[in-house]
């Protein structure tokens, strides 16, 4: 793998460590300490989440002009300081300041997430490229498990105001880690140069387009808009780990938060371990079959979850192997939400697809947290509360089969 994968993988493998040790408990956090309730977790998560919608779109446009290492550096940058911002919002136990910082902070984060995934496509075409998607989500989950599992060791020792000053800590030398070895990718050198982009070695379409082509070509790509609308769908029933697989575990199974953390560290960890086998398995299959298969394990394990918790059925045992087929689920489902976009997007638009992909998932997992919220509140039944949110994953899947009829064998294949 390229050089520059490598050392993007490390870099975010160390921001997300850093990361992962608040972020998965912050709804327990507003549940347990600040004393909000399910219902308004949801609206709190969806009115972060609309503030974010605009921004995904915004910075993929944004990322053909300005560049990608220069947008993956501010991310970097500004996720550190407002993690401090946020640890200290807590630390004061002021809800309006944490809210007020979350939503900056996602705004900044939606606006430069599509950076990453343009700086790997730069490197990289077809097989090759899963594959460097592969490799970048295997340093997100070293993190990620680790992060998780001292955070929910550290949870209960520092306060989760320490927590996240430590988090922003990890954070900041994943920025100057970045700062002083990454380079930029062969489509940033172009736009330096002022000449035209150039991806893999050969040389692409300029963004020529202004901002307003750039939106009419998106919007006029029905194709596209069909593969990601099918993705949204299907994420209001995988977005559920975000935020309801936390609370149900804890909340409603009674499982500590030590051993919580360990289950997300296992979800890391079975990703460190098994993207990589995962991925070769299925290169050359469809994306989009491997996306209705990823969606067809998660919503085997939150029903599993389901039955451990309306018959109390080692509930213990069984979420950590719902953790288990969740994550092999998530090791699918991961492979086309991440290569699908840029393999549709023209060579020019290859940020603005990404981030209009990323605009639309994340409008799956806004409501999907506002779902999971009201359903938690109102449904009394364990079982019956996850058939219900796994329903939406039905016409996401019948959608992206219908699409997939409609993509071309070489954009589709992985």
């Amino acid at each position: 793998m390229e050089r520059n994968l490598r050392l993007l993988a490390v870099g975010f493998a160390i921001r997300t460590l850093g990361a992962a040790m608040y972020a998965p408990f912050l709804a327990l956090f507003l549940y347990s300490i600040l004393g909000v309730g399910y219902f308004e977790i949801g609206v709190i998560f969806l009115g972060l989440g609309a503030v974010q919608l605009p921004c995904s779109l915004i910075g993929g446009l944004w990322t053909d002009r300005v560049g990608r290492r220069r947008l993956i550096l501010v991310s970097m940058v500004t996720e550190t300081i407002l993690t401090a911002s946020l640890g200290y919002a807590f630390y004061v136990r002021s809800l309006g300041l944490a809210i007020a910082f979350a939503a900056l902070g996602g705004a900044l984060l939606a606006a430069t997430s599509a950076s990453f995934s343009a700086y790997i496509a730069d490197h990289a075409v077809g097989s090759e490229r899963t594959l460097g998607f592969t490799w970048y989500r295997i340093g997100f989950n070293a993190g990620y498990a680790a992060g998780v599992a001292i955070g929910g060791l550290l949870v209960a020792i520092l306060g989760f105001p320490g927590v996240l000053f430590l988090s922003a800590t990890f954070i900041a030398v994943a920025a100057i880690f970045l700062i002083a070895f990454l380079a930029p990718s062969p489509y940033d050198l172009s736009l330096r140069h002022g000449a035209h982009p150039v991806t893999n070695g050969k040389t692409q379409a300029a963004p020529a387009r202004g901002l307003r082509e750039s939106f009419a070509l998106l919007a006029q790509d029905r194709v596209a808009l069909m593969t990601a609308t099918a993705f949204a769908l299907i994420g209001l029933t995988v977005s559920q780990w975000n935020v309801t697989y936390s609370l149900f575990v804890h909340n409603k199974l009674g499982i500590s938060y030590a051993l919580l953390g360990v289950g997300l560290a296992i979800n890391g960890l079975v990703v460190v371990f098994g993207q990589s086998f995962t991925t070769h398995r299925v290169l050359g299959m469809r994306h989009t079959t491997i996306g209705i298969l990823g969606a067809v394990f998660y919503v085997a394990a939150f029903l599993l979850l389901g039955v451990a918790a309306l018959w109390v059925l080692f509930p213990v045992a069984l979420f950590f192997v719902a953790s288990v087929v969740l994550t092999f689920g998530e090791n699918l489902e991961s492979i086309p939400t991440s290569t699908l976009p840029s393999n549709l997007a023209p060579p020019s638009e290859v940020g603005a697809y990404n981030g209009a992909f990323n605009m639309f998932i994340g409008a799956s997992a806004i409501f999907a947290a506002f779902i999971g919220g009201a359903v938690l509140s109102a449904v009394s039944n364990p079982l019956a509360e996850w058939v219900l949110l796994c329903l939406p994953a039905i016409p996401g899947i019948l959608l992206l089969r219908y699409a997939s009829r409609r993509i071309s064998g070489t954009a589709d294949r992985a």
